[in-house]
């Protein structure tokens, strides 16, 4: 049985010790029969070539709170003169390498240039779309943003960014960002893989 590679933490209501799961919940892993399964008989949806986006060019800084769309999962979020960043991706794929995974059909809604000074990314899992190691290496040389993260993350960010700063916690953890911001880890029913033979073993 292979160990798992990101945390080793105490078993509890939703980590049986090697694996993550979602309390009360019967759905179980996919297997690739069943994935076959589902590419047989599924019709697959028109993918466009591209998408028009209307450029957005934020404000340094805000006081009161602004939230902007980038696209898929990133959201810049600007409140009480923080700028927070969730699940950044400005890469033009999502995958393990530059040259495999999904690629982007809409450019991000504010360039990466365009971005002010990020003070927290929160990132909310593992999947290449959300956790982009070539985004966040770029935000931490740029900024030096705190990352938020839930547990096992901190593995994958140690290996990939050294140098990044990195809080983790489990659901219901809090994170003080500031006198008057703090962040609050909820659970979601989803599940965290980077590859074939690690599912569910961050949370």
């Amino acid at each position: 049985m292979r160990r798992n590679p990101y945390y080793s933490g105490p078993v509890s209501d939703h980590f049986d010790g090697r694996r993550f799961f979602n309390p009360g919940s019967d759905v179980a892993d996919k297997t690739l029969r069943d994935i076959w399964r589902w590419r047989k008989t599924s019709t697959p949806t028109p993918w466009p070539s591209g998408i028009d986006i209307v450029p957005v060019l934020p404000e340094r800084s805000v006081q009161d709170a602004r939230v902007t769309l980038v696209g898929h999962a990133t959201v810049l979020i600007q409140i009480c003169g923080l700028n927070i960043v969730t699940d950044p991706l400005w890469s033009q794929r999502a995958g393990p390498a530059g040259f495999v995974g999904p690629k982007r059909i809409a450019p991000p809604a504010v360039a990466f240039n365009d971005l002010p000074r990020i003070d927290v990314v929160l990132l909310s899992h593992n999947h290449y779309d959300h956790l982009d190691v070539a985004t966040l290496r770029r935000l931490v040389a740029r900024d030096e943003p705190l990352i938020v993260t839930l547990l096992g993350n901190d593995a994958i960010l140690g290996s990939a960014i050294p140098a990044a700063r990195v809080e983790v916690g489990d659901w219901w953890d809090g994170q003080r960002l500031s006198d008057d911001v703090e962040v609050v880890i909820v659970p979601a029913h989803h599940w965290s893989a980077r590859s074939l033979r690690d599912r569910r073993m961050a949370l």
